[in-house]
């Protein structure tokens, strides 16, 4: 991925823009075309973790070919000439966006693994609900047969690269026109204020 250096972002910022925006587009190379299942992950220590359907051909290529490559998307907009200068339409338009992507290699876990991954996985997404669902109350019959039709996953990570084309090159002045016009797209806006801190106009 091309990422200029003024719109890249720190490891520990990529770490938090995961658990925020976790579903992942997984992406292998085979002998045709590469081939891409979108997951779910959560950190565990310094891997990423999920779980497959049995079913997904994915799968059986994964067995022999552990390389992978992930991304994760945020927020995203078109930016138009108006928005960056309505005056004169001076600066061409673009589109803003937040992506990560992580290399990695992808090995799949026995199933007491995939039982501890799927207490994880709950936990990490029903905390806030009004009303969690724990594995440990759902009927184990039900859940035992569930759990035969997927296989759990642990990925090592080796490299990230981040992409936050968020106007950091623009002036205050330009950002304002950019976030007035942005109103509706309130995640973008609010993507715009983060990644500047800087700009007293950030509001």
């Amino acid at each position: 991925m091309y990422a200029p250096k003024p719109f890249q972002i720190e490891s520990q910022d990529i770490r938090t823009f995961i658990s925020e925006n976790s579903l992942a587009t997984i992406t292998s190379s085979t002998s045709t075309y590469p081939i891409a299942s979108h997951i779910p992950l959560i950190w565990h220590g310094e891997k990423l973790l999920g779980h497959f359907s049995r079913a997904n051909p994915h799968v059986k290529h994964l067995q022999t070919h552990s390389q992978v490559l992930l991304v994760f998307s945020g927020a995203n907009g078109y930016i138009s000439s108006f928005a960056k200068d309505p005056e004169n339409l001076s600066i061409l338009p673009t589109w803003d966006y937040q992506i990560v992507h992580g290399t990695g290699n992808l090995h799949f876990v026995d199933n007491d693994a995939l039982v501890k991954l799927m207490h994880k996985t709950m936990k990490n997404y029903e905390t806030n609900q009004p009303k969690a669902l724990h594995l440990n109350d759902y009927p184990q019959d039900v859940l035992q047969k569930k759990l035969r039709g997927i296989i759990g996953f642990e990925i090592n990570m080796v490299e990230w690269t981040s992409c936050f084309r968020l106007n950091q090159n623009r002036t205050e002045q330009e950002r304002a026109h950019i976030k007035q016009h942005l109103k509706a797209n309130t995640d973008l806006v609010n993507a715009i204020n983060k990644y500047n801190v800087d700009d007293p106009n950030n509001k």
